[in-house]
């Protein structure tokens, strides 16, 4: 589950990423199994879900979710990989973060803050 937290203090939980409000973001966090991913302060945020076609089934699923976020030419990324449950953290610089590739989707977020994420 994703919750978003805007900085005038709005939060947002399980909405489309692409229908948001064109807000500045604070804080994003993601909740799943027993985990919380939390990124706040970042200057401007992303959220990508990894679908697969399943040829046999005929249906989609999702394999995986990724959180970013850019401070200067820097990402820092977490991909949850919803198969095995894994976390993955990393750091890309910016148009290479996704799989050596530029996502699109940014959001905003505030400027001249020290940004910090957090797996609880």
């Amino acid at each position: 589950m994703l919750t978003v937290k805007f900085v005038d203090g709005e939060i947002v939980q399980n909405v489309p990423w692409l229908s948001l409000p064109n807000e500045p973001i604070k804080k994003l966090k993601y909740v799943f199994n027993d985990k919380s991913i939390i990124l706040e302060d970042y200057e401007s945020y992303n959220h990508l879900v990894e679908k697969v076609y399943n040829l046999m089934m005929g249906n989609t699923f999702i394999r995986a979710v990724y959180l970013l976020g850019k401070r200067g030419e820097e990402v820092q990324g977490i991909k949850i990989n919803l198969l095995d449950e894994s976390v993955i953290e990393y750091t890309a610089p910016y148009t290479q973060e996704y799989n050596g590739r530029p996502s699109t989707g940014w959001k905003s977020g505030v400027l001249d803050l020290k940004p910090s994420y957090k797996i609880i």
